[in-house]
């Protein structure tokens, strides 16, 4: 009755700890999925960045464009040729300000863009190693369940060779 109950033991302790290894495998997979899912939401606002970006460019554009025409409607207004001497230095000069805060602005974005793939890059790792993780809880598992199996073997046969007392 000992050893029937040892037997049975055994089997329920390497059963358990077999599942444990899946299910921790299981939910190492799963963390791992969201992991990837959000790293791709990552790259989907990299590109977002940059398309919000493009968008404020052009109407940035349009913004400028407008006011430089009234600036020259003032200037011919007011009398003076805005195509030389004072108006289009003073024309030159607000575009070349305007390009360099495009430029800004482009670097900006560029800079977001990075953090938010740099960010996904970190999920993709991330996801690999927790899936690293349930590979190894799984495997650490079948040798703890081996290991179970052959002690208790161990055990019941050698109470099995032993003469009742």
């Amino acid at each position: 009755m000992g050893t029937t109950m040892m037997i049975a033991g055994t089997a329920l302790t390497v059963s358990s700890q077999l599942a444990a290894g899946k299910a921790a495998k299981k939910a190492a997979d799963y963390n791992a999925s969201i992991r990837d899912r959000n790293a791709d939401a990552m790259d989907i606002a990299a590109e977002n960045i940059e398309r919000q970006n493009n968008i404020k460019v052009l109407q940035d554009r349009v913004k400028f464009k407008e006011l430089n025409d009234k600036t020259q409607m003032l200037y011919r207004g007011q009398g003076w040729a805005a195509s030389t001497g004072t108006p289009l230095k003073k024309l030159l000069q607000n575009a070349l300000r305007f390009e360099q805060d495009i430029e800004v602005q482009n670097y900006n974005s560029r800079v977001q863009q990075q953090k938010a793939k740099e960010n996904a890059t970190n999920l993709r790792l991330q996801s690999e190693l927790q899936r690293m993780e349930g590979r190894a809880a799984e495997k650490i598992s079948r040798y703890q369940a081996a290991g179970t199996l052959l002690t208790n073997t161990g055990a019941i046969l050698s109470q099995s060779g032993k003469p009742a007392g």
